[in-house]
């Protein structure tokens, strides 16, 4: 029967050969994972050239073919309605601002008509 250490040595050497088997799989792991940092990396850039090159009249059926597949994420772009609406005021909400009020504040509600008094939406006036 073996002694301890001979059991002990035997699980060592067995711990080593399974870590010398895993070490290729931990090394492409590794590359894999800078690798895909770096694809996130540039799917925001992505986004806006497609959208960019959109906007200058490419079609998505044209830019498929350059192999220009259309973007996961596209940027997010303020419509031109907030933009006006900003331009209006000058950026500012009708009642009393603070830094800490909610961009929904002037935002009507569901049924049309406008938040009173910069209530919170949802609440329902008879």
């Amino acid at each position: 029967m073996p002694s301890a250490d001979e059991i002990l040595q035997t699980m060592r050497e067995l711990q080593e050969r399974r870590e010398a088997a895993a070490q290729p799989l931990v090394d492409i792991l590794a590359k894999r994972s800078r690798l895909l940092e770096q694809l996130a990396e540039l799917d925001e850039p992505y986004g806006k050239a497609y959208v960019d090159a959109e906007s200058a009249g490419w079609t998505p059926e044209e830019l498929a073919k350059l192999g220009a597949d259309e973007p996961v994420k596209r940027p997010r772009v303020r419509s031109r309605r907030s933009r006006l609406s900003a331009r209006t005021t000058g950026g500012q909400s009708s009642g009393p601002a603070t830094e800490s009020s909610s961009p929904a504040d002037g935002i009507p509600s569901q049924n049309g008509a406008a938040a009173a008094d910069g209530a919170t939406l949802g609440t329902a006036s008879s």
